[in-house]
């Protein structure tokens, strides 16, 4: 569904490659996670996948198609993409927001309407309470799931995520992992996904990319990563989940 072939990305006076040949296959129906500390390249990666970032080598391609050989805002229609802070045009409601794609896209107003309607149930906001609604009356959830059903409104194959959690509370950041991972595997999506939350990865992929210093330096599932690390800053990065069950687990004991 998507490969990277010694993809490299530098910017302009800067002394190293922020993205420095990164081979990546992520197949149809998979959840990958890219995986690091900040400044590791992995959110590079991900918007060179649908052109917000130009590669400065390499080929990428999507469904079979080089990348570069596709007008890169019609990439980026038929590609969702969310992110944290969601993004939501604060002038138009909650519906106008889902719509904004299938407009775009020159799609009949009634099939609009029904597919904004379809994707606010689809993420738990009820269309007859949520659709007129203005973003600024929504909760930080409520916003994200408005953000979520916008990037599927055009029935996308791949959905690009960008931390797309990371600024909601606990509670409301659990719910929409769960929520999230149910679409990915109903709608049979092939899900990007960036993070720096080892716990989160671990939880939600099917298989993790570890990045460091512009390079994958280790790519596996779960399971992989933590029984069996190949270096010492993947083991060190599983080690913290790890740490934050056993004093859980300590905790838990304690008081029984």
């Amino acid at each position: 569904m998507i490969r990277l072939r010694e993809v490299r990305k530098a910017y302009a006076n800067a002394g190293a490659f922020a993205v420095d040949g990164v081979d990546l296959d992520i197949d149809a129906g998979e959840f990958l996670v890219l995986l690091g500390e900040s400044g590791c390249g992995k959110t590079t990666t991900l918007k060179m996948i649908n052109r917000l970032i130009e590669p400065t080598s390499g080929r990428i391609e999507v469904d079979g198609q080089n990348t570069q050989t596709v007008d890169p805002v019609m990439l980026r229609r038929s590609i969702g993409y969310a992110f944290q802070g969601v993004g939501l045009f604060p002038h138009m409601t909650v519906g106008e927001n889902v719509a904004v794609v299938p407009n775009l896209l020159g799609w009949l107003r009634r099939r609009t309407d029904e597919r904004v309607d379809e994707l606010l149930s689809l993420v738990n906001l009820e269309p007859n309470d949520y659709r007129e609604r203005m973003p600024g009356e929504l909760s930080g959830g409520q916003r994200q799931r408005v953000g979520l059903a916008r990037a599927l409104a055009a029935k996308p194959k791949i959905m690009l995520m960008d931390e797309p959690l990371g600024a909601l509370d606990p509670l409301t950041r659990d719910a929409l992992q769960d929520e999230y991972r149910n679409l990915h595997d109903r709608l049979s999506l092939t899900t990007v996904m960036v993070t720096h939350d080892m716990t989160e990865a671990l939880l939600m992929a099917d298989r993790i990319a570890v990045m460091l210093n512009g390079r994958i330096v280790q790519t596996g599932t779960p399971r992989d990563l933590l029984t069996d690390p190949h270096s010492d800053y993947v083991r060190s990065l599983m080690e913290t989940p790890k740490r934050q069950a056993d004093r859980l687990e300590s905790l838990m004991n304690s008081i029984g």
